[in-house]
C-alpha cells in the first residue's frame, strides 16, 4: 500500500511539472520546480528526474516552498549527472516529479530565541526555517542566531538571495565561517545591489570582497579559535576564517538569553555533517546540566 501511494503521488506530480536546473560554484546545483509543493519549513521531498535516472528518486531538503527550490551539493551518481546536464544545457527544463513533503519539524515560531547551525548545503534546512520566521507575523521569536560554516567562500553564492533577505532583518544575527581557504577571492555572484549598505564589503567598483575577521584561514580538521561575540555591534553579518567553536557559540548565545530574559524558550536547529551535529548536542547537554534554561534541540544529519 505504501508503494502504491507513493507511486500514485509521483505520477500525479509529474503532469505539468518541470525543473529548471542551474549549476552553481564549487559543485552545487539549484533546482526550481514550476509546481509548488505545499510544505512546512525544513521539510524534504524525493526528487525524480527520469531524463537523468529514470529508476531513482533521491531526498533533498527544500530551501523554499514558494517557489519550490532545492540547493543540492554534487557528489556522485544522480547529483553528478544532474550537474552535468545543467552545465551542458544552461536553462534547460527537465520533466520531473516529487514525492513529499516528509519530515516532522518542530514549530520554531513558538520559541523566543532561535539558534540555527548549519554546515555546507545543510543550510537549506536553516535558511528555510529562518526565512519562514521573518516572513510570518504569528511568531513569538525575538532573535535568531544564524551560524553557517562553508568550506570555500564561493559556497556563499549558493544562497545569495536568501543571504540578502536575512541580513537585512534586524532580528537576525549572522555569523559565517569559511573553513578551508587561505586566500579569500572575490565573489562575483553577488552584486552591490544584492547587499545592504551596512554589509561588510568593498563596493568601489572592484570585485566584491567580504571582510574576514582572521587573516589566516584554518583547515576544518585542524580547528581554530573563534571570536564569536554576540553583543558586538557588527554589521548584519561578518565572515570568520576557521572552524566555528560550537561550545563558545552555544554558551554565548544562551548566556545572553539567561541574563536578559531567563523565561524565554530556546530552540536549536542544526543540520550538517555528524561531527557538527555531535558537537552541538554535546554543547547543549552541558548547558542543560547547568540548568540555565529550557532548551529544545532538533537535529538533521547528512546520513540516513
Amino acid at each position: 500500500m505504501d508503494r502504491l501511494i507513493r507511486t500514485a503521488k509521483i505520477c500525479w506530480n509529474f503532469f505539468g511539472n518541470s525543473a529548471s536546473v542551474t549549476a552553481l560554484a564549487d559543485n552545487a546545483i539549484r533546482v526550481r520546480l514550476n509546481r509548488r509543493i505545499n510544505c512546512n519549513p525544513g521539510s524534504h521531498a524525493f526528487l525524480w528526474v527520469p531524463a537523468i535516472r529514470w529508476a531513482e528518486s533521491h531526498p533533498f531538503t527544500l530551501v523554499s516552498s514558494n517557489p519550490s527550490e532545492f540547493v543540492i551539493r554534487v557528489y556522485d551518481g544522480f547529483t553528478r549527472d544532474l550537474y552535468k546536464a545543467a552545465r551542458s544545457s544552461p536553462g534547460r527544463a527537465l520533466r520531473c516529479s516529487v514525492d513529499g513533503p516528509y519530515g516532522q519539524v518542530p514549530n520554531f515560531r513558538r520559541f523566543e530565541k532561535v539558534i540555527l547551525v548549519a554546515g555546507g548545503s545543510g543550510a537549506s534546512f536553516t535558511f528555510s526555517i529562518a526565512l519562514d520566521l521573518i516572513d510570518k507575523l504569528d511568531t513569538t521569536v525575538k532573535s535568531i542566531d544564524f551560524i553557517w560554516a562553508v568550506r570555500q567562500q564561493d559556497n556563499l553564492s549558493w544562497y545569495s538571495q536568501e543571504l540578502k533577505r536575512l541580513q537585512s532583518h534586524p532580528s537576525v544575527n549572522m555569523f559565517i565561517y569559511v573553513t578551508r581557504q587561505s586566500d579569500i577571492p572575490s565573489i562575483s555572484a553577488l552584486s552591490p545591489q544584492d547587499l545592504s549598505e551596512k554589509s561588510p564589503i568593498e563596493t568601489t567598483g572592484a570585485p566584491i570582497k567580504f571582510s574576514i575577521s582572521d587573516s589566516e584561514a584554518r583547515d576544518i580538521e585542524k580547528g581554530g579559535p573563534s571570536d564569536f561575540k554576540p553583543d558586538d555591534k557588527y554589521s548584519p553579518y561578518r565572515i570568520y576564517s576557521g572552524r566555528p567553536d560550537i561550545n563558545s557559540i552555544m554558551a554565548a548565545s544562551v548566556a545572553t538569553v539567561a541574563n536578559e530574559s531567563p523565561d524565554d524558550r530556546v530552540i536549536v536547529g542544526v543540520c550538517g555533517p555528524i561531527p557538527m551535529t555531535s558537537s552541538t548536542s554535546e554543547a547543549i547537554s552541558k548547558i542543560a546540566r547547568e540548568d540555565i534554561l529550557s532548551i529544545t534541540q532538533y537535529t538533521e544529519e547528512f546520513e540516513w
